[in-house]
């Protein structure tokens, strides 16, 4: 096996293995964000008077085209990604191609990859979870306004409508969202220039390559750049674990509302599936792996966590088997976020049924508060008024009355709503800045090295 810090070859075996772990197909997926990082070192080298301009040319040359044809999995041979990119650099440049990691260590290689992968993947989020959000306002502004009880402990409890409820979903996400831009500044400042945790003893001008990769400094602590990594990918995991807990709800919530029992919307085909048994089975599938995969983002998330906590400041090998599970937490969490957001367009309500779950009951609280308002009575004793109306008679004397009044209506949330979609708007817009800001950085980087 080739690696960068043996004089020979290291031999297969079970211990080059285990150290191996998944990096093949990890490093294959960070590949492209290690050539954009490399090649703006190349352009530091330069910079420093250690390549010439014609040299680091080459080098940002045949870095694009190691990018271009990057594998989905690196060769048996090689230890990791680091050591396949400074092999294919040598194979093709000769001795220039060695002369690449020169003022860097794989410590700080491996932090900027992952913080270019974070800062692309939080863009991309930011994308996904827009198109989610947007349809469910989409379902609320088309089926909103069907009324139905609203339930706490499973039980009914007062008047609501499908707006209110939808907006239970769509407002915790454009929360989530609008923590965006805080996780992205976390994130964007380079460690190029740590080096294994303290500096590099030559001049490659760190700030000058974080300005050709789009970001917004340096990493003001070396040790905290290459030993701080997985505190960022905590970071991003739990805010995808928070965005997947609401998803979790709101797949519980279609799981019971769709049943035959309660029969409050009717999933369209794409949503189910049958039974190889039992030929009347309608089996919602889609629902139902949706709440797993919701909980799996979050079990996921505290994986991460829990490999990457209680060490000591630097470096260490632990760090390597935090990247297969931050990247799986990410792709499942995407995955969640698109199929999610074709679910509410796969619903139909049905009006009957929605309108029969309004009994006489859910309308005592409002029926409480009309008592105190028009007969001026305090609300303990109007509460057991209605409470004891209620035991005596289920259809109550009061109740046509509270159904003709206005209070007996449930919350509207039209101007919530439009909270919810300025919200979505404003980041969407962001995230499309950002993401043009840091194409030109990246078109920049390669057109000034390559074709000047």
């Amino acid at each position: 096996m080739k690696t960068l810090w043996a004089k020979t070859d290291v031999p297969p075996g079970i211990f080059a293995t285990f150290l191996r772990g998944e990096d093949l197909w990890v490093d294959a997926r960070l590949l492209p964000m290690d050539v954009r990082a490399s090649a703006a070192h190349a352009c530091a080298l330069a910079d420093g008077g250690f390549l010439s301009e014609k040299e680091s040319r080459e080098l940002v040359r045949a870095l694009w085209t190691i990018g271009a044809e990057a594998p989905s999995q690196l060769p048996d041979d090689v230890e990791d990604g680091q050591t396949y990119l400074e092999i294919e650099l040598t194979r093709r440049l000769g001795i220039l191609g060695s002369r690449i990691h020169l003022g860097r260590s794989r410590n700080d290689q491996v932090a900027v990859t992952l913080r270019l992968y974070l800062r692309d993947q939080l863009l991309a989020c930011g994308r996904d979870l827009v198109a989610l959000g947007l349809g469910f306002l989409a379902f609320a502004e088309e089926q909103g306004h069907h009324a139905w009880a609203g339930y706490t402990h499973l039980r009914r409890a007062m008047p609501s409508n499908l707006a209110q409820w939808t907006l239970a979903f769509v407002w915790p996400l454009a929360e989530d969202l609008n923590m965006l831009p805080a996780l992205y500044q976390s994130l964007n400042r380079s460690p190029l220039g740590a080096g294994p945790g303290f500096g590099v003893p030559v001049a490659i001008h760190p700030e000058k390559t974080a300005a050709r990769l789009g970001f917004a400094g340096v990493v003001p602590s070396t040790l905290d750049a290459v030993g701080g990594r997985t505190r960022h990918e905590a970071w991003f995991t739990h805010w995808l674990a928070s965005l997947a807990t609401t998803l979790e709800k709101y797949y519980w919530d279609l799981a019971l509302f769709t049943t035959e029992e309660f029969g409050y919307f009717t999933p369209k085909a794409a949503l189910v599936t049958g039974s190889s048994a039992m030929p009347h089975k309608r089996n919602p599938d889609v629902i139902e792996m949706g709440r797993a995969r919701a909980r799996e983002v979050v079990a996921r998330s505290h994986l991460v966590m829990d490999l990457g906590h209680g060490l000591p400041s630097g470096y260490h090998r632990d760090f390597q088997i935090t990247k297969p599970e931050l990247i799986r937490t990410i792709d499942q969490a995407r995955e969640l976020f698109a199929v999610t957001a074709g679910v509410p367009a796969s619903l139909i309500p049905n009006p009957d049924r929605l309108a029969a779950s309004l009994k006489p009951d859910v309308f005592a609280t409002h029926a409480a508060y009309r008592k105190v308002l028009v007969d001026g009575i305090p609300f303990r004793e109007a509460y057991r008024a209605v409470q004891s109306s209620l035991t005596q008679d289920p259809a109550p004397e009061w109740l046509p009355t509270v159904l003709e009044s206005d209070a007996s209506g449930s919350k509207p949330v039209a101007l919530e709503l439009l909270e919810t979609q300025r919200i979505l708007d404003q980041i969407s817009l962001w995230v499309d800045e950002e993401q043009t800001r840091i194409d030109h950085c990246y078109a920049r980087l390669f057109a000034d090295g390559a074709n000047n």
